[in-house]
């Protein structure tokens, strides 16, 4: 086994850590050996990376379509959600066919520009 020499740590530094290793019941020494071991284990995260996984749930980026359409089946439209869902399909074939608005994109100097 190697030995490590770590020079020029701070009297705080130390202190926390004689401090963490009599809250541990181990030496220092020991103290030392267990940080570092968990800060090279790769399996292993911080106590940062840990902490903040304890108080924030994981996040997710998207849905998968096989969990939507679950939900979907899960919770059926009532009959009037059904019935406005229709009227709202009437509602914009209606206005395709006679459109009550404009859409499209017009250039404001074109349009009052004189003809």
């Amino acid at each position: 086994m190697a030995t490590v020499t770590i020079r020029n740590l701070s009297d705080e530094v130390v202190a926390a850590l004689k401090e963490r290793a009599r809250r541990n019941s181990r030496s220092m020494e020991a103290e030392a050996r267990e940080a570092l071991i968990k800060l090279v284990d790769e399996n292993d995260e911080s106590g940062i990376e840990q902490n903040l996984a304890r108080r924030l749930p994981p996040r997710r980026w998207s849905v998968p379509a096989e969990e939507i359409m679950a939900w979907v089946d899960a919770n059926p439209a009532s009959e009037e959600e059904k019935q406005a869902a229709a009227e709202w399909v009437e509602e914009l074939r209606a206005e395709r066919e006679n459109p009550i608005f404009d859409y499209r994109i017009q250039d404001p100097w074109e349009r009052n520009a004189p003809a």
